[in-house]
């Protein structure tokens, strides 16, 4: 009888402190556009209910899969991320005057009681609420940690490509990346 409420005591400590996503199915991706519309995916990062952050990255290294385990602590400050409509971290919808910008574009997509939220996005239109809750991912999503390699087979996004091409046509406001010319 004992052991049968010592394992019933461990498994009731476990699933308290279980980490506990309010988010689901959250993707969150780096990409251009090229002249055709087309979307070319720079990274693809996706969290699973267990708090692992999945994250694809085409960059400085080569093409690499990494897996990162999101603390309690970053767990609930992406759950942060639904205190609001994603619309409304949108701080502003054009550029400031002689202002460019050079980076890549951002999707972030989540599902919520039921509901699929999306956003694309550039960091400077962005409140810095919503700058510091992304912090949190970028952090791991940039850091490339040679330990956390792990082998993917595949890096098809074409579901992804295809969010970020509907989702355009509403946030059809951001701005083409500026190239900038060197003067000889």
């Amino acid at each position: 009888m004992k052991n049968i409420i010592s394992l019933f005591a461990i498994l009731l400590t476990f699933f308290v402190n279980a980490q506990k996503l309010t988010i689901q199915y959250l993707k969150i991706a780096d990409y251009d556009l090229g002249s055709n519309s087309d979307v070319e995916i720079k990274s693809h990062s996706t969290l699973d209910k267990k708090g692992n952050l999945i994250v694809y990255s085409d960059s400085w290294d080569g093409k690499n899969y990494f897996k990162y385990q999101l603390s309690q602590e970053e767990i609930n400050k992406i759950n942060l991320l639904v205190s609001k409509d994603l619309e409304s971290f949108i701080k502003q919808k054009q550029l400031d005057k002689n202002q460019y910008f050079a980076g890549n574009r951002r999707f972030i997509t989540f599902k919520v009681n039921g509901k699929i939220k999306s956003l694309c996005f550039i960091q400077p239109f962005m409140t810095d609420y919503f700058k510091d809750l992304l912090k949190v991912l970028d952090k791991k999503i940039y850091s490339h940690d040679a330990s956390a390699i792990i082998i993917m087979p595949s890096s098809d996004f074409e579901d992804t490509k295809k969010e970020i091409i509907k989702r355009e046509q509403i946030d059809n406001y951001l701005p083409h990346k500026a190239v900038i010319r060197q003067i000889k």
